[in-house]
Formats: C-alpha cells, structure tokens, sequence
C-alpha cells in the first residue's frame, strides 16, 4: 500500500493517542496486535510489564518495537524501563521479539517457567546466557508449579519480584496461578510433553479489576489448574485474555463458569494471512470457542460482522455483539483497569 506523509502522520497520531498514559487511579491493558503471537503491556501509575513477547513474523516483531517505543515516549517517567518480562511459554509466537526488547530496553526482571528446550526456546537461552554474563543488569525468576502447590491456602504464588508495582496511590495485586509441572499429574499420553500445558498462568488485580492471561494452556492442564482452585474465587475475574489464541482446546467450560467473565479479547492473526503458523492453517479463532465464550461473557459490544474459524483453513462470517475483542477484527486492544469500577474497553484510535 502506497503511504503519503499525511497518511504515516495520521498512523503516527493513532499511535500517540494509543499509549498515551493512563491517568490517576488506572491502569491500561495493551493487547497488541502482532500478528498471530501475542504481548500484552500491562500499564501501571508507575510502571510496566510485558506478559509475552511474541509476533508471527519479523516484520509483526517491528511492529511490536514501534508500539513500545511510542509507549515510552509517552511515557518518559518509566526511563525506558519494564519492571518485567514474563514468557509464558517458549514459544517463538510468544517470544519472537524477546532479543529485541532486551537490546533496546531496560528489563528489570524476566520470569519463565524454566523450559528451555524446542521451537522459540533459543530466545528463552539467549537470555539466561545475557544474565548469566553479566550483559543485561536483570533478574532471573523461574516459577515451577510445585512452588505454588505448597501455598495454603491457594491463592497462586505472589513476591516483590512477582509483584514489583507499589505506585503512591495505588498498589496493584499480581499472582502467578500455575506454571511449568515438573511430574505428569496423570494427564493423556503426550500431554505432559507439550510446552503449551505448563504456561505461566498470571492473574492481576487492580482495585475493582481484575486480568487472567493463560498463556496457551490447553485442556488437561486447564481442568488441573480448575481442580486446584475449584474451593476459591481466585479464577474469578473481569478480564480474560483467551487461551492459545482462541484455539479449540484453549479454553474450556468449567473455566468460564469460573471466570464469569464481562470481557474477552483473543490475540491471533488474521485470516487472510496465509502459510505455516498463521491463523488461517491453524483456524483461529475457533467457532467452538466463540460459542462457548458468548454463552459466559457477560458484556455486549456494538455488533460486528467478523471471520472465525470453522476449522483449519476453513472460515465463515459471523457477527459478534457480545464483550468479544480480537486483534484481527479490533486491531490493538486496550482495556482500562479502574481501582473504584469494573473496566472498561477503550475506543480505538481516530
């Protein structure tokens, strides 16, 4: 496509007016648009983290380094600086960018679940190597599951590196639910090898609001974690970032009913991006999925004819009214987090 100046400068203004700072009281959740990947900027009074750091391709990755330097521009009182750069997974659609944030940024903190073997898991060696040289003045935190399982009562495993943020007027709550399980629970042949089932689940609280990002667990290590909390309100929130981009085994019934959720945004790719790993070989977001996530979400949008998936390969239109973001349908998504009211979701830019 063919750019004049005024349309870059158009672009440029839309992507000012999207990580403008949040102001007072409230936080903002950037689900940025990177393709079929997923990294989400967590905006704090007082500073920043990245859940994920992924895109489908290098030129997504730019795009996710574009959104972050605007971000700090904007945001100038934050240095430059993420509190930390949680990887759920080592997944390269979940951490394609990682070499690059380091490069360019100062991260204080990078927590994973400790695998470092398989696809994306040489972006997860780079940076223990960073650490281990003394390249990068950052910690290195590593959450396995038997850690939060010796928690009475189970309320998820929280710290000061877990949990950095403390702003003068707010001090928001942040919780890792489940992570890496170091013995097979009892789960179907091949589950307990997949990386997908030991994400770094995290929940965070902000007053009123509260976020759930589940990484790409998938069904086995769902009902375990749905087990683990079923005496407790602790997989109750407003917010839900939908498991493995929205994907047929990502997301289950007793999770919703846990969850009651009055929002739900899904990072993928769109479907007209064709070849390996995109959202169209995949069939991303599933119609099961959706289904299922129209009968729990309990917020309405303004109705929007979109694409969801059928199968791989395989799409229809189909329209959405129900609290049901995308970034394929919505691009960049921003939910603002309020310490006295539910959240609310954020028009996107002119």
């Amino acid at each position: 496509m063919h750019m004049t100046r005024w349309t870059t400068l158009a672009l440029a203004i839309g992507l000012w007016l999207a990580v403008r700072p949040c102001r007072g009281q409230e936080m903002t959740v950037h689900f940025i648009d990177v393709g079929q990947g997923e990294a989400t900027l967590l905006e704090f009074p007082c500073g920043a983290i990245l859940i994920d750091a992924g895109a489908q391709s290098a030129w997504y990755s730019g795009r996710l380094m574009t959104y972050l330097r605007s971000f700090f521009e904007r945001r100038d009182d934050l240095e430059g600086t993420l509190d930390s750069v949680i990887i759920t997974h080592p997944h390269i659609d979940h951490n394609r960018a990682l070499k690059r944030i380091f490069e360019e940024f100062q991260v204080n903190r990078y927590i994973d679940n400790g695998w470092t073997q398989g696809q994306g898991a040489a972006n997860a060696r780079w940076v223990r190597a960073q650490i281990e040289d003394g390249n990068v003045a950052t910690k290195l935190i590593v959450i396995t599951d038997d850690m939060i399982a010796a928690l009475d009562p189970r309320t998820g495993l929280t710290s000061a590196d877990i949990d950095p943020i403390s702003c003068d007027d707010c001090d928001p709550e942040i919780h890792i639910l489940a992570s890496r399980q170091l013995d097979d629970p009892g789960w179907a042949p091949g589950e307990f090898g997949n990386p997908n089932n030991h994400s770094v689940v995290v929940r965070v609280d902000f007053g009123e609001s509260s976020f759930l990002f589940t990484g790409d667990l998938q069904e086995p290590a769902i009902e375990t974690m749905v087990d683990w909390y079923s005496e407790g309100s602790m997989l109750d929130v407003d917010v839900y970032q939908v498991g493995h981009h929205a994907s047929h085994n990502g997301t289950t019934t007793s999770l919703m009913t846990a969850m009651t959720p009055e929002f739900a945004v899904i990072s993928c790719g769109k479907p007209g991006s064709r070849g390996q790993r995109t959202a169209y070989a995949y069939g991303h977001p599933r119609e099961s999925t959706i289904t299922l996530l129209e009968q729990h979400v309990s917020g309405t949008r303004t109705a929007e004819v979109v694409k969801i998936a059928t199968g791989t390969k395989r799409f229809k239109k189909h329209t959405v009214s129900k609290a049901i973001y995308a970034t394929p349908w919505d691009r960049t998504v921003r939910i603002r987090g309020r310490l006295d009211a539910d959240p609310v979701w954020l028009p996107p830019s002119p």
